[in-house]
């Protein structure tokens, strides 16, 4: 169960970075086209953003737990 859960949230993560990368992409396009003054370039500027921080947050959430050392 927790490794199919963890393949899922690593997929998760993968389609997160996949969609951060097209976003951002999108959004040099409008900062070239519409100004970095539209709102419209802002917001995709800041969905990248969203979406970098989610794929990394569900990357770190599909590894497995560290071994515990003994002290």
């Amino acid at each position: 169960m927790r490794n199919a859960v963890r393949r899922l949230v690593f997929g998760l993560a993968v389609a997160s970075f996949a969609g951060a990368l097209l976003v951002l992409g999108i959004a040099f396009w409008a900062l070239a086209n519409l100004g970095g003054g539209h709102v419209g370039t802002a917001s995709l500027f800041a969905t990248a953003v969203f979406l970098g921080c989610c794929a990394v947050v569900l990357y770190f959430m599909s590894l497995g737990r560290r071994p515990v050392e003994p002290e």
